[in-house]
């Protein structure tokens, strides 16, 4: 759906953005994360055709962007950081617009924007102004307007800004809703909704790519590995399986109740491992109260990537 290719975008002497590559399938949601700084919003712009790249292309649905730009953008919805409103227009108004500008029918104008209005919770507020919104709203009608054609890409720089944690969790729930049918790309510092909605990822730092992968994948890149917790009542018998089973141990700890015992286990760990240990700790007779694959937080590989790069 989406492939960027060699992407890069210099002010003055500076290059904000050096090579980047990126890559979206059809319904997928991708994570594009960076610090401050990171080129992340630059890269984006140019996605959408906004700012011209100094060398690159950009294709989305089969069209390259800048050579064919209104049959391009017509498969593509955007809501930049702060959502582009017409503050003297009220919600139903600006909706409409939006629809009209990226070429809904006029049949189909007024029931788009009620769908829209519905889906993202905008009904208390469809007659008022935009600039008399909170931050919040607006973001969710920056989100409405962005959909309201049925785009075949979304692009979404920052979206959670600004919302509150009830809003939070509708947006989670509507990238859910299209996942399948929209394709994602998702710009955030918010690494919870990255845990939470995305199928692979792409770190940038400085202007370049730092990691691609799937969330796990981009873990073990940065240092992050899964780890095998448990609890059992006979580490001696246990930690014999995990070894069998080509794990190592890293920590054990008795708990407070005994007989249980805590163990942290390491190593190439999969559903399929854990399934082995499982069987191998049933076998010797041991005793499971818990058996699970923790996965490392991506804010530490977040942090680990900010320390290899500083």
């Amino acid at each position: 759906m989406l492939q960027a290719e060699g992407l890069i975008k210099r002010f003055g002497t500076r290059n904000a953005v050096s090579g980047v590559d990126l890559r979206v399938q059809p319904g997928s949601v991708c994570g594009f994360l960076g610090p401050n700084g990171a080129g992340k919003s630059t890269t984006l712009r140019m996605v959408v055709g906004v700012l011209p790249p100094d060398a690159g292309r950009v294709m989305v649905d089969g069209r390259d962007v800048w050579r064919d730009p209104q049959a391009a953008r017509a498969s593509i919805g955007w809501l930049p950081e702060r959502a582009p409103l017409h503050l003297d227009s009220t919600v139903e108004e600006c909706l409409a617009w939006s629809a009209r500008l990226h070429g809904v029918p006029q049949a189909r104008v007024t029931s788009r924007v009620a769908e829209m209005v519905h889906r993202c919770q905008l009904g208390e507020v469809k007659q008022r102004l935009c600039g008399a919104l909170s931050r919040g709203f607006r973001q969710r009608v920056g989100l409405a307007a962005a959909m309201v054609h049925e785009p075949r890409l979304l692009i979404l720089d920052e979206p959670t800004a600004g919302l509150d944690p009830a809003q939070v969790l509708l947006f989670r729930e509507l990238l859910q809703s299209l996942k399948g049918r929209t394709a994602i790309l998702l710009s955030t510092h918010v690494l919870a909704e990255v845990e939470a909605a995305c199928d692979a990822l792409v770190v940038l730092d400085r202007g370049r790519v730092m990691a691609t992968g799937t969330p796990a994948q981009v873990r073990l890149r940065l240092g992050v590995s899964p780890r095998l917790e448990l609890e059992v009542d006979d580490p001696i018998r246990a930690e014999a399986a995990l070894q069998e089973c080509g794990l190592r141990l890293a920590r054990r700890t008795a708990c407070a109740d005994a007989p249980w015992t805590d163990i942290v286990a390491e190593g190439e760990i999969t559903p399929e491992v854990r399934g082995r240990v499982s069987r191998a700790l049933a076998r010797d007779g041991v005793a499971i109260r818990r058996l699970d694959i923790e996965h490392g937080p991506l804010e530490e590989a977040f942090r680990r990537l900010s320390e290899e790069t500083a």
